[in-house]
């Protein structure tokens, strides 16, 4: 586990990251627009509930957290290292930076 990891990483950092557990913190509504593939789906609405689903992916590699435009996900990955989840950073730009480089994306139902 990294013993600096910023809060917030864009997709060059992300690429170096062994490990890397996406989660989708957007509504069910956004990701009826578009996906990244294999990733988990936490709505932020849900997530204080969830904390120790965070604590198990955290043990699996870095936590990376993303929304529409990373905003969200950067408070969602405040709110989690409080919590103390600790390998967790948010994705800058969420999906819509993803988009942006043409990375591949799905309608997710």
């Amino acid at each position: 586990m990294p013993m600096t990891l910023p809060l917030e990483i864009n997709l060059a950092a992300f690429d170096t990251i062994e490990n890397a557990m996406l989660v989708d913190c957007r509504t069910p509504e956004e990701r009826l627009e578009a996906a990244i593939p294999d990733q988990a789906f936490v709505p932020m609405d849900e997530a204080s509930a969830r904390i120790e689903d965070f604590k198990s992916w955290e043990d699996q590699g870095t936590v990376v957290i993303y929304c529409r435009s990373g905003r969200r996900s950067l408070n969602l990955t405040v709110a989690l290292r409080e919590a103390g989840v600790e390998n967790v950073c948010s994705l800058a730009g969420g999906i819509q930076a993803w988009i942006s480089e043409g990375r591949e994306v799905h309608p997710k139902s």
